[in-house]
Parts: C-alpha cells; structure tokens; sequence
C-alpha cells in the first residue's frame, strides 16, 4: 500500500476515534441547563425636601428657640452683594455677615434622613409639640417654609422635625441644629486687628500702649523720620511714657513679633459688672495698637485660667464701667499671649555709650579692619509740603551724595551701639582694636570709638580713651551694612537689621 495512502487512513481513523469519544462524554455528563436570572438594579433611598430652593431664593430667615433666643434677618441683594437687615440689632459690634451667608446657603435645600410618620398620634412625643427650634424661610417667589425641630433621636447626631405643610415626622441631622444653636454673640462681629508676620510687623505697627496692672504706661511710637522731640539718638522708636526717651530697636522689635501676632481664640460669652472678678477684671492690663493706615484696637486683659488668658475689647469694657451697657464679651486668648505684661520699661530704653547731636556733626570717619568711610555732613533749609520750614541733613560719603533718609538713618545706626553690660574686672579683650568711629564736631571737637575683640560675639567699646562697656558685634556689622546699602543707591532700612 502506497505510503501517502497510508497516513490519509491513519488520519481518518484518529479523527474518528475522538468523535466516538465526545459522544460518549455527552451521554455520560449531560449539560444542565442555565436558566438566565435578572439581577435587580439598585434603587436609590428616597429624598425629603423639606425646602427645596437655590441659595439666591432666599429672602428672609426667622428662627427662635424655646430658651429665649430670636432672630430675624431680611435679605436683599445689590450690585451682586448681599445685604442683612437684622433685628434685634446688635447695636455695639454688629453682625458678621459671613454668618449669614452660610446660613442661606443651609436652609435653601434642606434634606431629612428619613420619614418617620405621616401620623403621628403625640407631637410630644417628639419635642415638636413646643419644638426646640423654629425656623421660617422665606423666598422670593412669595412662598415660606417653617421647619420645626425637636427632641433628639435614640441616635445621636439626628432629630426629629416636621415642617408647616402637614404632620408628617421626619429625622434630620445635626447640621442644621449646630446652625441655630449657636449663642447670639456667636452671631456678632467682635473687633479684631490685622496679624503681621516679619518685617511687616516693624513697617506697619506705628504706636502702641501697654498699661500693666499697676497703672504703669509704656508707650512707644515708630519714628520713620527720625525727628520726634527727644530723639536724639536717632532711634527708631521713641517712648513718651513713663518717661519720653529714645528705645532701643532691639528690645522693641522682640516685643512686636509677641504683641503684633496676638490673636483671638474663641468668644467665651457674656459677663457683667458681678462677674467681672472672677475673671480678674478687678485690676486689668491693657494693650493698644495703631498701625500706620490708622486702624486701632485696645482690649482690656484679665487672668489667666482654664488654658486661656480672658479679655475684652476696651471700648466695650468703658462703656460697661461708665453705665451705659449691662455686660461685656469675654474673649479668650492663648495662655502665653500676655507674659509681657511683667516688662520692665527700662529694658526698652536707649542704653547708649555716646549721645551726640547731628546738628552739632561736622563730619564721621568709619575705619572697618581698612574698610573706611569719609562721610561729610551738611545741611540746607527746606519747606515742606504743608509750609513748614525745616532744615535738612545730608551728607557726602566718600565723596558720593547721600540723601537725607539714608543720612539720619546711618547715624542713628552710629550713636546706637547698645550697651550690653559694664566689662566684669579681668575680662580679657585684644588690646588692638579693628574698628573705629571717629565722630569729629563743628567747633573741632574730637571724639572716637574703639573696639576691641573680646570673643566672636562681643567686643570692648573704648570711647574717648576709656573702656567701660562691651557690645555686641552685631551692632558693628549692621553700622557697616547701612553704608554699604547706601553706597550701593539702596534705601538703609528704618528697622534694626540682624
């Protein structure tokens, strides 16, 4: 048999064989049918609209609560700015007014959780027969809502409800009652005071008044130009109490980054002239602060409890004191926010090796390690703006043209070299020094200040021949960066530089 023959049969035969094999597994294993199922398509739960508007619908909102409170706010629009006409009106803070527009926002689409009964037999059994809240909602298509709020549900966080429509119980959640639960100073706008961070504390707070316990007053002004009566070091703060005396910048600014990020914690509520000592208003501190746009606050400071320091604006404070009010809103501040109160006013004051007038200023010589400046004064007359004569300080440095601002503000740099305590008996300083001020005066007058290397952050200051004092180095490298600033067309800043 020809081969190719062969191997056709042996195929067919192969093939056969796993035909008679499939039949014989079908018969012994049968398929089972599947019937096809459908599967049920989620539905979701339903939704109760209790009112069912867009926040721009909402015209007017009225809630009270059985323990007294009551308050109803009209509300038109303006140029796309929402305005609230408020009764009662809050005659000494008035109303914060992002209160309000959160509260629009709420009540225009108010949803429940569930039905409960469209036939309650008992509203008391609910706390809607005298509800806990009541809330009117009115809209601008003339329609009104009034939702009722009661008792709280066996599970916490939900409360029953019903509106005007009809009887039916419905459970809703929390946030509405959080809403309307809120005490009505929680509804007012209490005085605060723009919080300032770096440099801009020292630019923009331009006066401010501590008064401690004892009566004493502190006050201290920024001095931008240098000229206030009694600045004669040229420092850039001046205190008019309890003594009018050049500050220190130094100490002054480490006060400012305390006071000028005083900020509010909570509103605490309500307390009248009985209540004042127990929150030791019986012998307040105060804090005022000013800055240079005109905006003020002072608060009156009582003890510190309970985690907080109390308070309460000044202006609110007086007018309780004087009569004319009943009570005050006692804030709550952190626990460290007045430990200055305890400041010494002397650690503020100009401690100063020399104190010499400019106008008495011929010329200053700055010897920095060979580092020199030759700076020149003169002076010429002026008007200002608003018809004042006054006389102008310039100077020369190193034959450069310095103007007026930069002038002052280099020598008030000059006469403030801080006296950081008296050289202890046998301390040890390089008898070489490697800077030098050389102040020289109108009438020829001579006077020079010498430093000497004590460690690498204090030097010996020996004026005119004695050492007493030692400074820090700080205030040597600040001196040299004013006239570097200057040299380089750069405005010498107002504040001291680290």
């Amino acid at each position: 048999m020809p081969k190719n023959i062969r191997r056709i049969l042996i195929a067919v035969g192969a093939v056969a064989v796993i035909a008679l094999a499939l039949v014989i597994i079908k018969i012994a294993f049968p398929e089972v049918e599947v019937v096809p199922t459908e599967t049920p398509a989620p539905t979701d739960a339903p939704v109760y609209y209790l009112t069912r508007h867009s926040m721009g619908d909402v015209c007017g909102i009225h809630f009270s609560r059985n323990d007294g409170m009551d308050l109803s706010i009209k509300i038109t629009r303006e140029e796309g700015k929402y305005a609230y006409e408020v009764e009662p009106e809050e005659d000494f803070f008035g109303y914060d007014s992002g209160r309000f527009q959160s509260m629009m926002y709420t009540v225009s689409s108010i949803t429940a959780t569930s039905k409960i009964t469209e036939t309650p037999e008992n509203l008391d059994d609910f706390g809607l027969a005298d509800p806990w809240i009541t809330l009117k909602v009115d809209f601008a298509d003339g329609t009104s809502t009034t939702v009722y709020i009661g008792n709280e549900t066996p599970v916490q966080y939900f409360y029953y409800a019903k509106t005007d429509k009809d009887n039916t119980i419905y459970t809703i959640g929390n946030y509405i009652t959080s809403l309307f639960s809120r005490s009505d100073y929680e509804y007012t706008k209490v005085d605060t005071f723009p919080t300032y961070e770096d440099d801009d504390i020292y630019e923009y707070l331009t006066h401010f008044i501590i008064t401690q316990r004892d009566g004493t007053k502190i006050e201290v002004y920024l001095d931008p130009e240098l000229n206030m009566e009694g600045n004669i070091t040229m420092s850039t703060y001046m205190m008019t109490q309890p003594y009018v005396s050049p500050c220190n910048s130094e100490p002054v600014q480490e006060l400012l980054k305390v006071i000028a990020t005083l900020k509010r914690e909570t509103i605490i509520g309500y307390i009248d002239k009985d209540t004042l000592k127990d929150f030791g208003f019986e012998d307040p501190a105060r804090l005022f602060l000013e800055n240079k746009d005109g905006d003020s606050i002072e608060i009156v400071i009582g003890k510190a409890a309970n985690g907080k320091c109390y308070a309460c604006i000044a202006r609110q404070y007086d007018e309780m004191m004087a009569g004319t009010l009943d009570s005050v809103t006692l804030l709550g501040y952190s626990m460290t926010s007045f430990d200055w109160l305890k400041l010494n006013f002397m650690k503020l004051q100009i401690r100063t090796p020399w104190i010499v007038d400019i106008h008495s200023v011929a010329s200053l010589y700055y010897d920095f390690n060979g580092e020199t400046f030759d700076m020149q004064l003169y002076e010429y007359d002026d008007v200002t703006g608003s018809g004042i004569d006054v006389v102008r300080t310039c100077s020369y440095i190193n034959g450069k043209d310095i103007y007026e601002a930069n002038t002052k503000r280099i020598y008030g740099r000059t006469l403030n070299f801080r006296q950081v305590g008296e050289i202890p008996k046998g301390a040890k300083y390089d008898e070489a020094y490697t800077t030098s001020i050389t102040i020289t005066l109108k009438d020829g007058t001579q006077r020079v200040m010498r430093f000497h290397r004590m460690n690498d952050r204090q030097y010996a200051c020996e004026l005119d021949g004695k050492v007493e004092y030692y400074v820090y180095v700080s205030n040597i490298e600040d001196v040299l960066n004013c006239l570097h600033r200057a040299m380089d067309d750069r405005e010498v800043s107002l504040v001291y530089e680290r």
